[in-house]
């Protein structure tokens, strides 16, 4: 249930538009290990606060929380910080998601305005959008970053803010989202979204599934996505049952 006609749409952005994941959690890994935590991916999901979606704040503090050591969360979040910028300036090319850049062309053709919404650095989320080509179809000026917000997701700060740069009411904003942190954002906010994960976990799928999604992709490319768009787009207050 949508509070009304969708007259604009915010994406986050890592795991979204461009999937760096890997790049953020082989990060993190390595930070931790710094101060005597070891930690596999799979173990890491379980026991540190949104490791799937961050923001980086909060699993720094989940990783101090870990180790032997005394040790600031600042110290082991500026550590994954300088491992995930070396990590993605050593790639020849930043891509996005398969599909992103119809879906977002898509939306352009009608005339329907799109931001970003992400709790990243924005020096860094406008090195990555500019890099994936995507910059130009958002615009500097609609893309919130974590200098914009005073709370990071899960709350709703974000999508608030994107709303009000792309002057619609939060539930006429339709949200694009990976994780349950930034799910948990844009449904705090009051907006609308659909649930794009990239990983595969059956209890991480199962946890989306129960989320409050409108619906779930595996990918950009689904063939349910453009029908879902444009009955939001063309419906008040529309259900969708595709």
């Amino acid at each position: 249930m949508t509070g009304g006609r969708i007259r604009a749409v915010a994406f986050d952005l890592d795991g979204t538009l461009v999937d760096l994941e890997r790049f953020h959690h082989e990060s993190l890994l390595r930070a931790a290990t710094e101060v005597g935590v070891e930690l596999t991916w799979e173990r890491a999901r379980q026991c540190i606060p949104h490791f799937i979606g961050g923001p980086d704040a909060v699993v720094a503090a989940g990783v101090a929380a870990l180790s032997p050591a005394e040790v600031a969360p600042a110290e082991i979040l500026a550590a994954k910080q300088r491992y995930f910028t070396s990590a993605i300036g050593a790639v020849d090319q930043i891509v996005p998601r398969t599909g992103v850049g119809e879906i977002l062309n898509w939306l352009a053709s009608r005339g329907v305005p799109v931001a970003v919404g992400t709790v990243t650095e924005r020096e860094i989320a406008l090195g990555i959008l500019g890099r994936a080509g995507l910059l130009p179809l958002f615009g500097e000026s609609r893309v919130v970053t974590l200098r914009d917000v005073s709370r990071l997701k899960p709350a709703p700060d974000v999508y608030l803010e994107t709303a009000r740069r792309l002057d619609v009411p939060p539930a006429n904003q339709l949200v694009f989202e990976d994780s349950l942190t930034g799910m948990a954002a844009a449904r705090s906010a009051g907006s609308p979204f659909v649930a794009m994960p990239t990983v595969r976990a059956p209890d991480y799928l199962a946890s989306v599934g129960a989320a409050g999604a409108l619906a779930v992709f595996p990918g950009w490319c689904h063939s349910g996505l453009l029908p879902l768009l444009a009955h939001l787009l063309a419906t008040p207050g529309g259900v969708y049952y595709g």
